[in-house]
């Protein structure tokens, strides 16, 4: 993205960076919640994967964002996997 684009276009992009990441994110603890067959937490029914795999599920699934957009858009993707991880 040589061009410099419009803000309305750059928030739309970011959006479906951040729908990418979380569905990549989604697909990956469900993969792994089968396969190493969690079961509910019997305090609040919560499938959690163990933290050290779930934060490197995150990092695979940024990893992936930055593979779908253009190189030229990695800097704006960065900036924003903070949030990102905050909300995930």
């Amino acid at each position: 993205m040589s061009a410099a684009l419009d803000p309305t276009q750059e928030e739309m992009f970011l959006g479906i960076a951040y729908a990418l990441f979380m569905n990549r994110l989604h697909v990956l603890r469900l993969t792994e919640i089968v396969r190493l067959g969690v079961r509910p937490n019997p305090d609040d029914n919560m499938m959690d994967v163990p933290e050290p795999l779930d934060a490197e599920l995150k990092q695979q699934a940024i990893d992936y964002v930055l593979k779908c957009f253009p190189q030229s858009f990695a800097k704006k993707l960065a900036a924003s996997t903070a949030s990102w991880l905050a909300l995930s």
